[in-house]
């Protein structure tokens, strides 16, 4: 895969997916807004009911209670009774059509304080009625006597108007706060809000009156729902009913919880699915670019025994080298050395790609520890003295007698002290030491190198990592030796921890159970 192409391609996933995330936080918004205008509908349609459902019981009060003789008092005799509509339409050369409306009009006004506060009892009689005629061949009578008695005669609907004019009434005489706490929970609960609610009587200076709650008192600094309660004879708001709602959002939200969980759960299920797709990408990137590095070290590692062996061979074939049994015999060594070199390089490859695989199979027995470490260690030894440095042993373990497997545990071992003498740039000091903790055997091998960066503390136990040192390949090696410990040892139910700072070294430990 081209080095261009992947952030080419994670360009253009992030610019779709910021447009994706715009339109979808928009279309929330816009849901929102939407939600919101029909929760203002409701309570606006509950207001308007309740502040009527108000004024009708304020009447009833007055009618039922305080005036129970309110019916049979005199007609103001301002208003003079009927008064009679008649329309004639003929509908053909003897059939007529006669359509008439009558109406009596009753006022009747009552003073309720002395202040000049009056209720007002409107009766309107109502009488209306169509009568279809057939009259003889040229008849011109316009009216019967018979027709004018059956207009008479029609029956009179009744429907009543009631107003109070009280413009000088307290409001706590007009409406109390039970009244008005129940009848607006039952009309914001027939719109479909079952919420908690403050509200509160203002006057026409809009202070609030002793008509009010506790949660409006609370939250009264929160958006208000207002609507004329009462008015004056010239219709003009003399209280306001105002509404708050505490938890407004909350109702909203849980009204259409499931609609927009599944705007959200969409919403992150794309981001997680984007977010794994740029880290994929990323991940194949750079293990690309490790396996390059990978091959290159190998071609490095192989490239060295291959002359070595090579000039070995030219050599043997020199007939002055070939009589002379002690080149021979150094020259077929280091062929040898050299084969050696090259086959443990394999097998670390092949060790690695039976542990991914999980086809290692551990041969766990009793062992002594103490003495595998031991000598691991003196073996190593003759390594570091090459390049005249120092390796320290310090045994301070009771119990080192338990079951592991020697083979891949000594392997282990070789590895951490193969990386500390190879990252320690002059003369090695090494020291490898043992103790108990608890259950624990305890192995630490510790160096006095280069070091490394804090943040790859982490990476140096992933396949192939190897941290930079200016020249890939001023410190050979594969990258595996490091995954190859970690692999074993959790195997053995194990740990590993490393310590380091750059410039004065690092220490690895290594627990292993005593029970496993």
């Amino acid at each position: 895969m081209s080095n261009k192409f992947i952030p080419f391609i994670s360009v253009l996933m992030t610019i779709s997916m910021i447009v994706f995330v715009t339109l979808q936080l928009y279309w929330i918004k816009e849901l929102y807004s939407a939600l919101n205008q029909d929760f203002s509908n409701k309570v606006y349609s509950s207001l308007e009911s309740s502040a009527l459902k108000v004024s009708q019981l304020e009447v009833d009060k007055y009618l039922n209670q305080d005036f129970k003789n309110f019916g049979k008092n005199v007609v103001d005799s301002s208003n003079q009774p009927t008064q009679t509509y008649i329309q004639q339409n003929r509908d053909s050369a003897n059939t007529s059509t006669l359509t008439f409306q009558k109406s009596i009009v009753e006022n009747q006004n009552f003073p309720i304080s002395q202040k000049g506060d009056s209720l007002i009892l409107t009766k309107l009689y109502t009488d209306e009625g169509i009568l279809k005629i057939k009259k003889a061949p040229n008849s011109s009578e316009p009216l019967t006597a018979q027709m004018s008695k059956d207009i008479s005669n029609n029956t009179y609907a009744l429907r009543e108007f009631a107003k109070l004019s009280a413009s000088n009434l307290p409001i706590e005489q007009r409406v109390d706060m039970k009244t008005l706490d129940s009848v607006l929970s039952k009309e914001l609960k027939l719109s479909g809000l079952d919420t908690k609610f403050g509200f509160a009587v203002m006057d026409k200076k809009n202070d609030v009156t002793k008509i009010a709650n506790n949660i409006y008192a609370d939250q009264k600094d929160k958006i208000n729902y207002t609507y004329p309660l009462f008015t004056d004879s010239k219709d003009r708001t003399l209280y306001t009913l105002a509404l708050v709602f505490p938890r407004k959002d909350y109702s909203l939200a849980k009204t259409n919880l499931p609609m927009l969980l599944g705007t959200f759960m969409s919403l992150l299920t794309i981001l997680g699915i984007y977010i794994i797709s740029i880290n994929y990408m990323m991940r194949q990137k750079k293990i690309a670019d490790v396996k390059t590095d990978f091959i290159n070290n190998m071609s490095h590692e192989f490239k060295t025994p291959l002359a070595t062996i090579s000039v070995a061979t030219d050599s043997l074939a020199n007939d002055k080298i070939a009589t002379n049994p002690e080149k021979v015999k150094y020259y077929s060594g280091l062929i040898k050395q050299e084969n050696l070199r090259m086959k443990k390089q394999v097998e670390n490859i092949l060790n690695m790609s039976k542990l991914e695989r999980n086809e290692v199979d551990l041969f766990l027995k009793e062992t002594n520890v103490r003495d595998l470490i031991k000598r691991t260690t003196e073996a190593f030894g003759l390594i570091v003295a090459q390049r005249h440095g120092i390796l320290t042993q310090e045994f301070n373990t009771e119990k080192y007698v338990f079951k592991i497997d020697e083979f891949h545990i000594s392997n282990a071992l070789v590895n951490l002290l193969d990386n500390a003498n190879k990252y320690s740039p002059d003369t090695p000091n090494i020291t490898v030491s043992t103790r108990n903790e608890g259950n624990w055997y305890v192995i630490e091998i510790s160096d006095k190198g280069m070091g490394m960066e804090t943040e790859n503390k982490l990476k140096i136990f992933e396949k192939f990592f190897r941290e930079e040192t200016g020249n890939i390949h001023n410190v050979k090696g594969q990258g595996l030796g490091l995954s190859y410990v970690k692999k074993i040892v959790e195997l053995h139910k194990g740990l590993v921890i490393v310590e380091s700072e750059k410039d004065k070294g690092s220490t690895f430990t290594v627990k292993l159970p005593m029970n496993a």
